[in-house]
């Protein structure tokens, strides 16, 4: 029975090993990932490893700070390819954050200026964060809706895209945000709506009454 089971292991454990994304994930140097840190892998096309790990660290130490603990660092893989981006759905967003222990870094993260790639890890922290104090059940149940997670990564990472004035928050006060992260995920890919703003503004009100201990 012990050598069956072994053998079901090996047979799963080889036909995931033939699929992209759990091929990436699971078995990071196979894929042509290389271990640069503590948790994390990189293309050798990705730039230079030592600068990514010095904008991590900042983005940890900017996330503490603002959440007031220390976010334990998920796998995260560093693409710098097309190839690299497809094999682990992307590339859409600049990264995502699946769960509380894998963090995905698409290639064209690295194209971007030093500020604007520390907030964006930034913010995939504040993911982290959550995924690390909310259940999937109560994800579920709608306890924590997808504005207020959005709306805090922003505020967490200080992130220098949006504008976040009382004058623009006023404005974008009756914004309609959705609840479900599969319904933000496909308002976000539109882009042609100020829901993070929105989100952030909002999220900066129910701070107002609440505190982050309460999630």
């Amino acid at each position: 029975m012990r050598r069956i089971r072994l053998l079901s292991l090996v047979i799963v454990l080889v036909s995931l090993g033939l699929l992209p994304f759990p091929r990436h994930v699971l078995f990071p140097g196979w894929a042509g990932l290389n271990y640069v840190s503590d948790g994390v892998w990189m293309e050798a096309t990705a730039g230079d490893s030592e600068r990514f790990v010095e904008e991590l660290t900042w983005a940890e130490a900017q996330v503490a700070d603002w959440w007031g603990e220390v976010p334990d660092r998920p796998r995260i893989l560093v693409c710098g390819s097309l190839k690299c981006d497809s094999a682990l759905n992307g590339p859409g967003p600049y990264a995502q954050a699946y769960g509380r222990h894998l963090l995905i870094v698409h290639a064209r993260l690295g194209l971007e200026d030093p500020e604007l790639r520390r907030a964006i890890l930034a913010h995939e922290l504040s993911h982290i964060i959550v995924a690390s104090r909310v259940s999937i059940p109560a994800y579920l149940r709608g306890d924590m809706p997808a504005w207020l997670n959005e709306g805090l990564a922003v505020l967490a990472s200080d992130d220098p895209r949006f504008n976040l004035t009382p004058g623009l928050c006023d404005m974008l006060v009756e914004e309609p945000l959705p609840e479900g992260m599969r319904d933000w995920g496909h308002l976000a890919g539109e882009g042609n709506r100020p829901i993070y703003q929105a989100a952030a503004c909002r999220a900066r009100a129910w701070l107002e009454n609440n505190d982050l201990a309460d999630i």
